[in-house]
């Protein structure tokens, strides 16, 4: 029987791609206000939103035990997304973008250590593949500085990387063991509690026709993130990690559209080998069900 599973990796696809969108949406907001203001009110409307949804589906409510793991989760998310939403509001998208790619490396290391993943060859080739990608395009940009422009942008987005991976990873010793609109809605309103402080430091009131936009980041944060519980829920986490890499295809979508950049030669041919790399991943994703490997304090 053919190992292709096409459900977990089109799903987790769907996922990074609302995501990615999100993403552009942020830059765009980070434009007006703080980023941890954009944070605080992404968790925000994405805790409301969740809850809606963990409603209507009449979800049970979680016991203590279930919320230990998620409230040290929520910490990794809290952490995640302030850096990465700080790297989007200093460096170009490009750039920002390209660093987190590097997620994929620490997502199969986490797994390999703390869920016991043994990734087979493919996943090494493709891992592979997308840093060569990655670096092509991250080259290019790191010789023009004044393009970069942040240094502090630039750490913030490899810790965003290292972050992301082991929430993703802990998502997937969860995604067997709880409901998924538990899991998004845990994430979202824990998340939100941590970040809160920090966004009203900075706050400034947003005009009415920000509101939307703020929306639009909620809804599509909790979206995505749903669909990458389910495929996290069904395949390996090294597998889908790797798939973080057709993100870059958004990116420069999302980038030419929303912000005039129009990508490079080094970009496009830097995008071949991350594409190539994902559609490796996704033709070996195991389904699998994670082990009940008990994660944090």
């Amino acid at each position: 029987m053919s190992r292709y599973i096409a459900g977990p990796a089109l799903t987790a696809v769907a996922g990074i791609g609302l995501l990615s969108i999100m993403d552009g949406l942020i830059k765009l907001a980070a434009a007006s206000h703080s980023s941890t203001q954009v944070a605080a009110m992404r968790y925000a409307v994405g805790a409301l939103v969740a809850f809606a949804v963990f409603r209507a589906l009449g979800t049970p409510w979680p016991s203590l035990a279930v919320l230990r793991p998620h409230a040290w989760r929520s910490v990794v998310v809290a952490v995640t997304a302030l850096t990465f939403f700080y790297s989007l509001a200093t460096l170009p998208l490009a750039v920002a973008l390209a660093l987190s790619f590097t997620s994929p490396i620490f997502i199969a290391l986490f797994a390999a250590l703390i869920l016991g993943e043994r990734p087979n060859r493919s996943i090494y080739i493709a891992l592979v593949l997308g840093l060569i990608g990655v670096m092509v395009v991250l080259g290019n940009e790191l010789t023009h500085t004044e393009r970069v422009g942040n240094t502090l942008g630039l750490v913030t987005a490899l810790i965003s990387a290292v972050a992301y991976a082991l929430s993703m990873v802990v998502l997937k010793s969860r995604a067997a063991q709880d409901p998924l609109p538990t899991i998004v809605l845990l994430q979202n309103a824990f998340a939100g509690v941590l970040i809160a402080p920090l966004g009203l430091i900075s706050w400034t009131m947003p005009a009415t026709g920000e509101l939307g936009l703020f929306l639009a980041i909620g809804v599509l944060g909790t979206a995505g993130h749903l669909c990458l519980a389910s495929a996290y829920q069904r395949a390996e986490a090294s597998s889908l990690g790797v798939l973080e890499y057709t993100s870059f295809a958004w990116a420069v979508g999302i980038g030419f559209l929303a912000f005039g950049e129009v990508p490079s030669a080094s970009t496009l041919a830097g995008s071949a080998f991350i594409v190539g790399g994902a559609l490796i991943a996704s033709r070996h994703a195991r389904e699998t069900r994670a082990p009940d490997v008990e994660i944090g304090p």
